[in-house]
């Protein structure tokens, strides 16, 4: 079977009817599988297809067992279709991110390394994570070495890794964030111009029983500087997809990792805008990628995250130190990628203050922080909020469990202007997303009145329909979402990845 030259990551989650928490240990698979990505690309395993788990082949049974939550490198066959959005995989590698002990559980980190658990993380006999078990997590990983896991598994490991950047190094020393490595005696493996602060590797070792918070690792069997951008040797404009954390931005432009996105405009964005551009948030861009100058000409940024934003007064009650921020019911978690200058959660407010807050939503529900301002004294005469539309009763409609009443408000619909209340609620749906600016707060009925109201995203009554499924004995559907990069090195066929 001749491979076409392409690799992609992606991350691959479990979309069960059972809880994700269970053990997937009673999977069987009927034939090939179809793995629905990000809605908009389907791949099929089949029985040729080459699996591996972090460098290690595994049998097509295992993986039905294990496969569920991560990340992944894999190349198509030369079935692929002109637009890369269907064919069949040809080999593919399960990555983790870190493998050790639990070194933290409030918040949750493994060896030093922040770990955000949301609803949306695989978790295959982690339900009840206790300080020193051994587990291996995968995920989005962020430029301050944290990691929103898509998936976290117990396990026996003699081995222990961990992924991420230097933070801080010397001559018998380097800091991937919090944990401290011994470099006496290490193996350096594909690191041509050394190792500075910065630097993104891969390191491991074994097991350490002498291990403890706060002391340097002294197991070292290798360490592994990891090419972002480390695509063919000649010079190639690619069709790509990659996802990740936000990691800088110049104007319109923005970086993840070391990979520039260049937008103008003809830049399509989904489920948000430009203005949602910002450190820390986590986007798909799809677009023409420059393997020489390492720079992707973005056709679609898609903001990944069901999105939410807040403005409204917070009294200093509502807030839990390092933990919450509690707004009109609902309460905003901390996570390691949290955008916080002004140290609100850090410190607290001694006076109510006019906030506003940047975040999202896992697929349960939780409301999460990525973003937090002060915006100066509170005022309820000039309140907002956005979100996908929850609950629909003419005149009221519901973000969260918050309510706004149209009846007096400006409504403007993109593409056709502004509306009446009656066209408003023949567009409305649940999961449309809706903005409603300087907007009053009526504290008797507890309502957003009066505002301007515009609609981002008409929602779809088949938003919550299946994917396209893998047919599975007695547990549902396993789905693709996540990161996708395409180049032209099937020689060295998971030499690259994206974080």
């Amino acid at each position: 079977m001749k491979t076409r030259q392409f690799i992609i990551t992606l991350l691959i989650f479990a979309m069960a009817n059972t809880s994700a928490s269970e053990s997937q240990s009673t999977l069987e698979i009927i034939g090939s599988g179809v793995f629905d990505v990000n809605t908009t690309r389907t791949y099929t395993i089949d029985e040729n297809t080459e699996i591996y788990k972090d460098g290690e082949k595994i049998e097509h049974t295992l993986f039905e067992i294990i496969g569920s939550g991560f990340k992944t490198a894999f190349t198509l066959t030369d079935d692929v279709n002109g637009n890369v959005d269907s064919g069949t995989i040809n080999a593919l590698e399960l990555i983790t991110n870190i493998r050790g002990p639990v070194t933290s559980l409030s918040p949750i980190s493994v060896l030093e390394q922040p770990v955000l658990l949301t609803s949306d993380t695989v978790e295959v006999n982690t339900s009840n994570i206790e300080l020193g078990q051994i587990i291996s997590v995968s995920g989005y990983l962020n430029n301050n070495n944290s990691l929103k896991a898509t998936r976290t598994a117990m396990e026996d490991l003699d081995q222990w890794k961990v992924r991420g950047f230097i933070t801080h190094i010397t001559p018998n020393r380097l800091d991937i964030g919090s944990l401290s490595i011994n470099l006496s005696g290490a193996t350096l493996l594909n690191c041509e111009s050394g190792i500075n602060n910065g630097t993104h590797i891969e390191i491991m070792m074994d097991s350490d029983s002498n291990y403890q918070v706060g002391t340097p690792i002294d197991t070292i069997i290798s360490i592994e500087c990891l090419k972002l951008n480390q695509l063919a040797e000649e010079s190639l404009v690619l069709p790509s997809v990659i996802q990740g954390f936000i990691s800088d931005k110049t104007g319109q432009d923005f970086w993840l990792n070391d990979v520039k996105v260049e937008v103008n405009q003809n830049t399509v964005y989904e489920n948000g805008e430009m203005s949602f551009i910002d450190e820390w948030v986590n986007v798909e861009v799809q677009g023409v990628f420059d393997t020489e100058s390492s720079e992707i000409q973005a056709d679609v940024v898609r903001f990944v995250d069901h999105r939410i934003e807040i403005t409204f007064p917070v009294e200093p009650e509502n807030i839990i130190l390092n933990e919450s921020i509690t707004l009109l019911g609902t309460a905003f978690l901390a996570t390691p990628q949290t955008k916080d200058n002004s140290n609100i959660l850090t410190t607290g407010l001694l006076s109510p203050r006019q906030i506003h807050i940047e975040g999202y939503v896992d697929s349960q529900g939780i409301a999460y922080l990525s973003k937090i301002v002060n915006n100066g004294n509170s005022n309820f005469n000039r309140v907002s909020i956005r979100g996908d539309v929850n609950a629909i009763n003419n005149p009221v409609f519901s973000i969260l469990s918050i309510e706004v009443d149209a009846t007096n408000s400006l409504i403007v619909n993109q593409g056709t202007g502004v509306i009446d209340l009656t066209t408003f609620f023949n567009l409305l749906n649940i999961g449309s997303q809706v903005e409603i600016k300087n907007a009053v707060y009526d504290q008797i009925t507890n309502t957003f009145i009066d505002g301007n109201i515009a609609i981002k995203k008409i929602g779809s009554s088949q938003k919550n329909a299946p994917v396209q499924i893998k047919e599975i004995i007695g547990s549902g559907i396993i789905g693709g979402f996540g990161t996708a990069t395409i180049t032209a090195t099937p020689d060295r066929l998971f030499g690259t990845s994206f974080e």
